[in-house]
Parts: structure tokens; sequence; C-alpha cells
């Protein structure tokens, strides 16, 4: 099923079947290798890495409340 907004062609979410903490794992790889391919962007970006402890943070909030 798809929708048009704002002429703009929603389509469904077509993400795998995972909870909330193997999304978070797969976008801590994610960034992994960017900052493998791109390593001096990573040098000077503060909000690269705000992003990754943000996500590890959440990721051991989940992992705790197991």
């Amino acid at each position: 099923m798809t929708a048009t907004r704002g002429g703009l062609t929603l389509v469904p979410d077509t993400l795998p079947e995972e909870g909330p903490a193997e999304h978070i794992r797969n976008a801590l790889a994610l960034l992994v290798a960017h900052e493998n391919e791109h390593p001096a962007i990573w040098q000077f970006s503060e909000e690269l890495r705000a992003c990754e402890a943000r996500l590890f943070k959440a990721l051991f909030q989940i992992e705790g409340a197991r």
C-alpha cells in the first residue's frame, strides 16, 4: 500500500522484523563503516560523536531493561 502526500510517494516500511536493540546495533554498524571510510570527517564532527554516544546509551538502556 502506498500513499501520496505533498507530492511525495510514501511506501511501506521495508525494514526487517527486528527489535529496537537490533536497529540500534545496525545504526552503530553503519556509523562505524562511515568512520572507517571517512576518518577525516569524524575528526572534526562533534555531532557524529554525539550521535554515536546517544545510540550506545540507548542500547545500554534497552539491554539493561531486559
